[in-house]
């Protein structure tokens, strides 16, 4: 059995001083596991030099080793970079070192990404695959991914429609949702789907809700991210869910109305920051 060093008594009194901190024991596993691995590139990198002479400058270093010769993308630095602080912060709570080198390394720039959207052929072979299954929910599975690709609603909002929350007309309509009351026009395709729905859709007194089960019960949010999943899959499309058709809909929205306020204003957005943000305009 090998000889317990002097980093490995090190990283067990900090492993004590995590704990004492209340961390979820995830969390404490995680900034041991990238101490660890810091420490020994540290090493490596400087001929075994102590860690009482860890410089910003070493730690600038390991950031760009990181990022240049593992690849790694600038979450998984800063992630790795925010480890390393906690440690020398024990560090100097334990009389290692005089002060913090990490806190004068600041955190890399995270690049936002424009969330996945569908493009037109991907629409159309999600609709496909809801057309050509499930024969008894199809009309109640396309009309809501109808509508979904149509107006961008959130799935909460879709669950809680109620039947006097649609306005249907022959060439469109409008929807009125969410707890702003905000109205989102129809096109007629929409319409139509919502018609053939309608139509076998299980009987339910008064206003009820809009979508519902084959036992006549509301429908629920995981049911609609199961059967948007399911049609994905069934079309050959991956990573598919409820939020890709919002942001399907909303670039679409975005490009039909070149204005980003009305597509503010119909996905529910309180600020124009908030819905550029959401489609990765910057």
């Amino acid at each position: 059995m090998a000889a317990e060093t002097m980093d490995d008594r090190l990283l067990i009194r900090f492993r004590e001083y995590l704990q004492a901190s209340a961390l979820a024991p995830r969390t404490v596993a995680n900034y041991l596991a990238d101490v660890r691995t810091f420490i020994r590139w540290y090493a490596a990198a400087n001929g075994g030099a102590a860690l009482s002479d860890l410089t910003a400058e070493d730690i600038e270093e390991y950031c760009r080793y990181m990022g240049n010769d593992e690849g790694w993308g600038p979450s998984t630095v800063n992630r790795r970079l925010q480890a390393v602080r906690k440690f020398c912060s024990f560090a100097v709570k334990i009389g290692l070192m005089g002060d913090n080198p990490a806190a004068e390394v600041r955190l890399r720039e995270v690049r936002p990404t424009a969330p996945r959207s569908l493009g037109p052929d991907e629409v159309e072979r999600l609709l496909e695959a809801v057309r050509g299954k499930r024969p008894s929910l199809v009309k109640r599975d396309y009309a809501i991914i109808r509508l979904l690709l149509a107006t961008g609603i959130k799935v909460g909002e879709l669950v809680d429609l109620r039947l006097s929350d649609i306005r249907l007309g022959e060439d469109g309509g409008e929807l009125t949702v969410g707890s702003d009351r905000r109205c989102i026009p129809l096109d007629a395709a929409t319409c139509a789907a919502l018609r053939d729905y309608l139509r076998v859709r299980p009987a339910s007194p008064g206003d009820g809700n809009l979508f519902l089960s084959q036992e006549g019960r509301p429908i629920s949010r995981r049911t609609v991210q199961r059967l948007v999943s399911a049609y994905a899959a069934e079309a050959g499309l991956k990573g598919v869910s409820p939020r890709v058709l919002r942001h399907t809909c909303a670039k679409s929205m975005l490009e039909e109305t070149g204005d980003l306020a009305t597509v503010a204003r119909l996905l529910g957005h309180r600020s124009l920051e908030t819905t550029a943000r959401y489609l990765g305009d910057r």
